[in-house]
């Protein structure tokens, strides 16, 4: 079976995002696209979290579906954080994809994210921590859980960016690098041109749409 995959959205509580920006209306266009699964977005937003709860059951293992509507389209409990630090003397800002397969996985993610942000305030939020820590929090609180650094190109907010990133993986997450099995290319890169960098070969390379409207859905999909 061909899967068409998009696993980077965000609702309508990111900041600069459609009103569309809701499982229902998503699953409509995600059908119209070819999409098969799609990313839920923002789940560390207390308001749409509950409204996931409401609209989403659980189908395959780590999926779900609207409990109406267009129930063919699989969804997977994603968000997206943005992590502001100090490290190695330089101002770093970075932007990290997280997966996660159940409610009680993300219930746990985020009473301790919110030790470190507000995670009311947008659907992306801001955390204090260190990428490296956000990445040994993860892996602590809810080890089933993916930690994806996201759009890693991008000049500012990613993590080999040229304004605020690293010269490397290793640079940033250090032992736990391993732990690393992904990267999004964002939309400033595609595949190919990462494939000619030796040090990403270990990890599987995603792309994704990043929609912040629902017209926007799979400009880039895996």
């Amino acid at each position: 079976m061909r899967l068409i995959a998009d696993l980077h959205v965000h609702s309508r509580f990111s900041y600069a995002c459609s009103r569309e920006m809701e499982v229902e209306r998503l699953a409509w266009w995600a059908r119209r696209k070819g999409i098969n699964l799609l990313g839920t977005g923002d789940f560390t937003h207390p308001i749409y979290l509950t409204s996931l709860k409401q609209q989403l059951e659980p189908v395959e293992e780590g999926l779900f579906r609207l409990r109406e509507g267009e129930r063919a389209v699989r969804f997977l409990l994603t968000v997206e954080v943005t992590n502001i630090f100090r490290q190695a003397g330089r101002l770093r800002k970075t932007h990290t994809l997280l997966f996660a397969p159940s409610f009680a996985a993300v219930d746990r993610l985020n009473a301790r994210l919110a030790s470190h942000g507000n995670l009311a305030i947008d659907g992306r939020p801001t955390l204090t921590c260190t990428a490296h820590d956000l990445l040994k929090l993860v892996r602590d609180t809810a080890p089933e859980c993916e930690v994806i650094p996201a759009h890693v190109w991008t000049p500012w907010f990613s993590v080999l960016g040229s304004f605020s990133g690293f010269a490397s993986l290793a640079e940033c997450y250090g032992e736990d690098t391993q732990y690393i099995r992904a990267v999004e290319t964002g939309l400033s890169s595609d595949p190919a041109m990462n494939w000619r960098l030796s040090a990403l070969d270990s990890v599987t390379l995603i792309s994704n749409s990043d929609a912040h409207s629902p017209r926007k859905l799979a400009r880039e999909a895996n």
